[in-house]
């Protein structure tokens, strides 16, 4: 019996799962991320970063009773790692939550230039990921680009530690910000900008291409044989979306990790951009985009409040208060948009918990209505992520909806899935619809 590794390399961990070929998913595990805080900067050391990743590969193959014959992973965003000529990091990898001065970010790109990125991205510009990370580097580090000789998401990173090769996929060169969505190309004028030439970033490849094998001296690490395919994955949503089965127009993902995000799958680009939402590519046999719209770091602010409230409480504690209150928190609205904690004085411990949840869900409520309105629709609704494993917070999220929430895989959507993709690639299963059909007739209903 073979079996398949899935990693959903997230902001703030890396989760794992393991699954056999018949589609049962075995195992699944996680680890933590340790950042090291700069200013306005996330930054993540390469080597922790890339040992934290080996842990759970490690994991997972211990518990394979069989060949492991594929890995392949998610990411979360882009985060950019800096190269010399001999492959040492120059650099920290910069987190994707990292801020860049906007007075840098003008001082490399027009106005006009940052406007265009989102017809070219498919993402809008703003003060984060790797083109704002390059202004930075280009206004205050011009030795860093002088040196650098390759440049590379930590994903790829990575993949190269694993097999001593380099690609990327379209999907996972969307977070990049460096590519031509629609042409599948790097986009040459932004490279020129830092010095930059196509042959300092890895080559581009469809998700689901085998980009190598493991090679020998990472095999016994991993725990894996030096015959194991890597197969190279794509931006986490779409990834989750697989692991749970929302594959066509007409259902919606709503991915609750770091971020909320609410997924779409559309036939076409060209309506995907008039949402003014985020857009990627998506499957392989089926829809060919996808568009998101995001609640960015949505469970940090929710952690700000709970912490500000009820200080460092297990999230039970938390739930259980959340769940003795009455909907509606007795008229309190705790406002995301600003820290005016002085509305809730007075107010019973449990309406103060459950209006949290309830100001958050008012987001995603208000998000989803801009996006019926551009045309998108949802006929089914399925979550996942990390805020599944908190049943009233499901709840409220759904009574905000006013919409059945269905949860499959919970946390281990992305993680589970990159195993079907790392199947398709390695020819296990045809497509994404047989994939996830094998995979989910072992479910609990």
């Amino acid at each position: 019996m073979k079996y398949l590794i899935g990693l959903d390399i997230g902001t703030s961990a890396v989760k794992g799962a393991l699954l056999c070929e018949d589609g049962r998913v075995v195992k699944v595990t996680d680890k933590k991320f340790t950042y090291i805080i700069d200013g306005g900067f996330r930054l993540l050391d390469p080597d922790h970063f890339c040992e934290t990743c080996f842990d759970v590969i490690a994991e997972l193959s211990s518990s394979a009773d069989g060949k492991t014959a594929a890995l392949c992973s998610c990411h979360a965003s882009g985060n950019p790692l800096f190269l010399d000529g001999n492959g040492a990091p120059l650099t920290r990898i910069i987190g994707w939550q990292s801020v860049i001065s906007w007075d840098d970010i003008n001082a490399v790109y027009t106005k006009e230039e940052q406007d265009n990125f989102y017809r070219t991205v498919g993402w809008g510009f703003f003060n984060g990921m790797p083109a704002a990370d390059l202004a930075y580097v280009k206004v205050h580090r011009p030795d860093v680009l002088e040196k650098t000789k390759y440049l590379c998401m930590s994903a790829e990173y990575l993949n190269h530690k694993i097999t001593g090769k380099w690609g990327i996929s379209h999907s996972m060169g969307t977070p990049s910000y460096l590519m031509d969505q629609e042409k599948g190309v790097y986009n040459t004028a932004v490279l020129e900008k830092f010095g930059l030439s196509e042959d300092m970033l890895p080559p581009i490849y469809e998700k689901g291409t085998v980009l190598g094998t493991v090679l020998p001296g990472m095999a016994d690490r991993l725990g894996l044989s030096t015959d194991t395919a890597v197969v190279l994955g794509s931006f986490d949503h779409p990834s989750g979306a697989l692991g749970a089965g929302v594959l066509r127009p007409g259902q919606l993902l709503l991915s609750c990790g770091t971020s909320w995000v609410e997924l779409f799958p559309d036939e076409s680009r060209e309506h995907a951009l008039s949402t003014g939402g985020l857009v990627d590519r998506f499957a392989l046999n089926g829809p060919k985009w996808c568009v998101m719209s995001s609640l960015e770091s949505i469970s940090d602010k929710i952690d700000e409040r709970r912490n500000h409230f009820f200080g460092s409480v297990p999230h039970k504690y938390f739930d259980g208060l959340a769940g003795e209150a009455k909907p509606g928190s007795n008229g309190l609205i705790i406002d995301f948009t600003d820290g005016d904690y002085k509305r809730a004085e007075g107010y019973d411990k449990r309406d103060i918990a459950r209006a949290i949840l309830e100001g958050a869900a008012k987001l995603l409520q208000n998000n989803l209505k801009d996006l019926e309105k551009c045309g998108l629709y949802a006929e089914s609704i399925t979550a996942i992520g990390g805020i599944t494993n908190s049943k009233i917070a499901t709840e409220i999220i759904s009574n905000a909806l006013q919409r059945e929430i269905k949860v499959v895989n919970g946390q281990s959507a992305g993680a589970v899935g990159s195993c079907l993709l790392g199947g398709i690639g390695i020819g296990l299963y045809k497509n994404e619809v047989e994939a996830f059909s094998i995979m989910s007739s072992h479910l609990k209903v």
